[in-house]
């Protein structure tokens, strides 16, 4: 089985740059490979993709190379999220306790997460040709990012356990680089509104929101109404630079430094290098406060 455990999760595999790409890469058959995948059961098919993606995670390509081929594994890897069945909290435990230290579901999110960043970094480095854009590529690459990494929140409140170790890390950072490609297009290109083709802060604000919510609303969190109610909230929640704007309620601090969510500001707000002032509306800060456990949120 692959080498994915939880404290490895999201680090980047060496890379075999020494040999030619296998041919069960080349998208031709990898699609039909993909295809076949439908015919099987639900946990063959994870097990499958989690093979296929962690030989994939070693072998040196071109960032839109290995873009092209997630893309053609994005059907099968959602399918396959949706087809598994939903582990109860107990039989999940019981799973981490075998020593696996991930479910099959956490360890197929790592790799594809693990490709993704791998293809990211391949486009940074290597500077694109005069008639090359790659701003689509890297703007989707992003989104699944950000889709793997809300799939692991998911999914560990849902099991209520601690989602792998770098998760909170790798969110905060994905909204910084984000924000420094955009600062820095917006300086190449004045009045290019770039920002517009990615609504990641609504998503990154629903996920803070989400742990917050975490420690204190219970199982109302695995419904579809509370997703809805999250999603309005998150569109009216305000995100600051820190400042020293005295005594505050109903605030939290992000700190991208912490593996973990927003914390609750404790009286005053101070300006604290990096870190942003999460200011969620009257109808969540109330929801929360009502459990009596207000803003100590959880590391899932």
């Amino acid at each position: 089985m692959a080498e994915v455990n939880g404290s490895g999760c999201y680090g980047l595999a060496k890379l075999d740059q020494g040999l030619a790409i296998p041919d069960s890469f080349d998208p031709a058959t990898l699609l039909a490979w993909s295809d076949r995948l439908t015919g099987l059961g639900a946990c063959q098919a994870v097990v499958g993709l989690i093979l296929k993606l962690d030989t994939m995670s070693r072998v040196g390509m071109s960032g839109r190379d290995r873009a092209l081929l997630l893309h053609l594994l994005e059907g099968p890897v959602h399918g396959v999220f949706e087809a598994r069945p939903r582990l109860t909290p107990d039989a999940v435990r019981t799973t981490i306790q075998k020593g696996w230290g991930l479910t099959l579901e956490q360890r197929l999110a790592c790799l594809v997460y693990r490709n993704l960043r791998q293809a990211l970094r391949d486009l940074d480095d290597v500077p694109a040709g005069p008639d090359e854009d790659v701003s689509d590529t890297r703007l989707w690459l992003l989104e699944q990012q950000l889709l793997m990494l809300d799939h692991q929140i998911g999914y560990a409140i849902r099991a209520r356990l601690s989602p792998p170790p770098g998760t909170w890390l790798e969110l905060h950072g994905r909204y910084q680089y984000v924000l420094a490609w955009f600062d820095g297009n917006a300086a190449a290109a004045p009045g290019v509104d770039i920002g517009t083709e990615l609504d990641l802060l609504p998503a990154y604000k629903r996920l803070l929101l989400l742990g917050i919510a975490a420690g204190s609303v219970g199982d109302e969190l695995n419904t579809e109404a509370f997703s809805a109610r999250l999603r309005a909230w998150a569109a009216e929640t305000g995100l600051e630079a820190s400042g020293d704007t005295g005594a505050r309620s109903g605030v939290w601090v992000v700190d991208p430094s912490l593996d973990g969510p927003p914390y609750a500001a404790d009286g005053s707000v101070d300006s604290v290098p990096r870190c942003a002032i999460l200011v969620p509306p009257p109808g969540f800060v109330t929801l929360v406060q009502a459990s009596g456990t207000a803003g100590k949120g959880t590391s899932a």
